[in-house]
């Protein structure tokens, strides 16, 4: 299973696999013994190594998880211009 998201012009992959399937630069959900013990979020550095975002905390629903994984891509990103501001 693996599953495509884009946030802000980021990837989010849900995947039960492993992280070794994930590129650099992306985020993954990652399902823990199948999702029966939960969902963890990490993101792939430069390098091909994973960094836990949620530490001791996992995800109960995957959704839950992607909703976690989104608002941090929003507090990361600068907040696009808009036609009201055009800045």
């Amino acid at each position: 299973m693996k599953r495509y998201y884009e946030h802000r012009g980021k990837d989010i992959f849900l995947t039960a696999g492993s992280v070794r399937d994930l590129a650099p630069g992306v985020f993954g959900i990652l399902a823990i013994d199948g999702g029966a013990q939960g969902w963890s979020v990490v993101h792939i550095g430069p390098e091909g190594d994973a960094v836990d975002l949620g530490g001791e905390y996992h995800f109960a629903l995957p959704e839950e998880a992607l909703e976690f994984v989104r608002e941090l891509i929003d507090m990361m990103a600068p907040e696009a211009p808009t036609a009201e501001t055009g800045s």
